[in-house]
């Protein structure tokens, strides 16, 4: 997680602030929305669950659960993206509320959703439509991505299943 706040820290400004002159402004604000959306997931599933009370034994570079997929050709993305992995500490995990793991589960499918669009809202204090119209698509298409395979394979599936259910829906 240390790497990918240094990593975060060290790409976000020069693509969104200084304006790399040989990088077109459509194509920075793109990378830059990458950039975030792929490094805020770990850390916010950290974050999130040191607040509810889970902890963590460790971060791997592990593989995408979208090589669960029943789409062959997300499938064969899956296997080939190479994720960071938190390993949750099971007696910490066992031990919360179904409402706190249910938390950390969603931590990092709302927020790697959600910080595209924060381009998206930069893009549009820049007035370059090509921008605005290119982050929009890509924040909209990736919210359209996670609705779609966030149940069947990742952390909203996860939620559901190590969750637990309540009668109250928590």
């Amino acid at each position: 997680m240390v790497l990918e706040a240094f990593v975060i820290a060290l790409a976000i400004p020069p693509l969104l602030v200084f304006r790399i002159p040989w990088v077109p402004g459509p194509l920075a604000l793109l990378l830059a929305q990458g950039i975030i959306l792929y490094a805020v997931h770990c850390p916010s599933h950290y974050v999130v669950g040191r607040m509810v009370g889970i902890r963590f034994s460790g971060l791997v570079v592990g593989r995408s659960a979208l090589r669960k997929s029943s789409s062959r050709v997300v499938r064969l993305i899956g296997e080939r993206a190479v994720t960071p992995v938190l390993i949750v500490d099971r007696g910490s995990l066992a031990s919360v509320s179904p409402l706190r793991r249910k938390a950390m589960f969603y931590s990092g499918v709302t927020a790697s959703t959600t910080a595209p669009f924060l381009v998206a809202l930069y893009a549009s204090l820049t007035g370059d439509p090509i921008s605005i119209l290119a982050t929009l698509i890509v924040s909209i298409g990736y919210l359209t991505f996670n609705a779609f395979y966030s149940p069947r394979t990742g952390d909203v599936y996860r939620a559901k299943l190590l969750g637990g259910v309540s009668p109250q829906g928590g």
